[in-house]
């Protein structure tokens, strides 16, 4: 791929580097020990229950990205589509921003055949469909219950957060309705920071021509989307909305594990905050600040004993382990192709 394996190998040290750091972190803020085994999340119930969510987020997950491409009419195999999960949950998780995670499923898209737009905007449109969801969710549920969370900085960060969604969704609207506005409103500002010499000409030239063509494709690419098949449209959107909430169920699930009475709805509203703050942590897959702001949120509703344990495992179940697979997937399935000549 276009990076070299030494740069990620420097990504996924990152990653891990930081991941320590913020369970460090977490020990020192709340004082509490290091994680520790309970012999209660190895049952053989809880086991079952742990793997049942696990098929659930993981199918989900690829489904969603296979039904936009059947909506904008790319036909591809599903047993295709399954690798590329996990090949995002490495690559996504290992740069900032999870900017490799797109990088990595368009590459692989084309392997498969399908031609680069549609690549870009499937995956586009995948990753714009769980944000709405969760960029409408998040503020809903602080408005709905804003004392969930007893941590008063949390509570202020996420006010102040709300604003930003609200911007983020007409941003949307205006890039899917009017993308010559929001280019000519990125180009004009980019026109001042160049007359600022915060940026030279040539290198705003080149952002210009970018945020023309990417917001113009977005835009034919959803327009698609909205025009194809209604039920292949639907079961995306189920498949998201499925998907989001067996990712924020996790916790409720590890919680009741461990014998706590568990408001399902809670947790799961308050995962969605935990989340929304992630698509603003600048770390690769929000590694330290992930588990900062897990705990600041969720450290509530559990002993400060568990608090670690519970953080590691949520973790280790919706991030660390689809990274370990991608990563066995990846040395398979990405492997330079060789000819018979």
């Amino acid at each position: 791929m276009g990076s070299s394996p030494a740069t990620w190998l420097l990504y996924a040290l990152l990653f891990g580097g930081l991941s320590a750091a913020g369970f460090a972190a977490l020990s020192v803020v709340f004082d509490g020990p290091p994680p520790r085994f309970d012999a209660r999340l190895v049952q053989p119930t809880a086991i079952a229950s742990i793997l049942l969510f696990l098929l659930v987020y993981f199918v989900s997950d690829g489904l969603r990205l296979f039904f936009v491409l059947r909506t904008i009419g790319s036909r591809v195999k599903i047993r295709e589509i399954f690798p590329l999960v996990f090949i995002n949950f490495l690559f996504s998780n290992i740069t900032p921003l999870a900017t490799g995670g797109g990088f990595a499923q368009v590459w692989y898209l084309q392997r498969q055949g399908v031609s680069f737009g549609a690549s870009a905007a499937a995956t586009s449109i995948r990753t714009i469909l769980a944000m709405l969801m969760i960029f409408i969710a998040a503020p809903a549920f602080q408005f709905l219950h804003p004392d969930a969370s007893n941590s008063e900085i949390a509570r202020i960060t996420m006010q102040s957060l709300s604003g930003f969604s609200v911007l983020y969704l007409v941003g949307f609207i205006l890039v899917l309705r009017r993308p010559f506005w929001m280019a000519t409103l990125i180009g004009t500002l980019l026109g001042l920071a160049c007359r600022l010499r915060l940026i030279g000409e040539e290198r705003k030239d080149q952002w210009v021509s970018t945020v023309r063509r990417e917001t113009a494709e977005f835009a034919s690419g959803f327009s698609r989307f909205l025009r194809g098949s209604r039920r292949d449209a639907a079961a995306a959107v189920i498949s998201t909305l499925v998907f989001l909430v067996t990712l924020f169920a996790f916790p409720a699930l590890l919680l009741v594990l461990l014998d706590y009475d568990v408001d399902w709805m809670t947790v799961i509203g308050t995962m969605s905050v935990v989340t929304f703050l992630m698509y603003f942590a600048p770390t690769p897959g929000g590694a330290g600040l992930a588990e900062l702001a897990f705990a600041g949120f969720m450290a509530s509703q559990m002993a400060p004993a568990d608090l670690l344990l519970v953080v590691f495992a949520w973790r280790f179940l919706v991030i660390y382990l689809g990274m370990g697979i991608g990563m066995v997937v990846s040395a398979y399935v990405l492997r330079p192709r060789t000819g018979t000549g």
